[in-house]
């Protein structure tokens, strides 16, 4: 009883949010409604002026909540729910200033637990997200160049494939492979593929290189090797 009094004396939290998903939007919407803690607004206003303790949004809306908040005298913080569990999306999200990062799938409890403490000036992590952001330190950055070679390697591309494409040396792109092998501490191309997509270190769609014909590389022979 006492636990409840003194909740029911605290001033609510102001809660604004704002996902593309209208299924979630409404879901998030109806969840922290029913927790008595929360005053639960959708007005991007309330946000924009820092009249907001905590925005949840989706990654876009959230990224772009935080960068255009970091100069209002009383920003508020941003908690993102999103599908997007890659490496990178989730560091993007944190170096851009947002402050929680919570997966689908997770509990409701997550999600009031995690309002919370950002409120309270905390950050809050599921931990699957807190790990993709951890991962980088386990593991040294590739460099541009192996990124791109990496790009191609994980879409099934030859050394040769590569060489003819970037207009390098099949033994240079040899040595850009080995590097990318032991930076993602994988065995073999098609495991630094699997680590790569997991980490969410493919830009773009790897769907779409293999359909790109090599430079050098007729292109009924570039066919025949995609489809083989």
């Amino acid at each position: 009883m006492a636990s409840t009094l003194n909740a029911s004396l605290q001033p609510a939290i102001t809660v604004v949010v704002r996902h593309r998903d209208p299924l979630l939007h409404l879901g998030i919407v109806a969840a922290l409604r029913d927790d008595g803690r929360f005053s639960v607004r959708t007005d991007d206003t309330l946000a924009t002026t820092g009249a907001a303790d905590v925005v949840v949004a989706d990654h876009e809306n959230g990224v772009a909540f935080a960068a255009a908040t970091r100069h209002v005298g009383r920003p508020p913080r941003v908690m993102i729910v999103t599908h997007r569990d890659g490496e990178t999306d989730v560091r993007h999200a944190l170096s851009r200033g947002v402050q929680g990062y919570l997966l689908l799938g997770s509990a409701l409890d997550d999600l009031v637990d995690g309002v919370t403490a950002l409120s309270r000036g905390q950050r809050y992590l599921t931990q699957a997200a807190a790990m993709r952001a951890a991962e980088h330190l386990c593991f040294q950055s590739l460099t541009g160049r192996e990124a791109e070679v990496l790009h191609f390697v994980a879409a099934g591309w030859s050394n040769k494939m590569v060489a003819n494409e970037l207009g390098t040396a099949v033994a240079t792109v040899k040595t850009h492979v080995k590097a990318i092998l032991e930076k993602l501490n994988a065995r073999t191309r098609t495991e630094a593929a699997h680590v790569a997509q997991r980490r969410g270190l493919l830009a773009g769609d790897i769907a779409d290189v293999p359909h790109m014909v090599p430079r050098g590389v007729p292109r009924t022979e570039a066919c025949v090797r995609i489809a083989g």
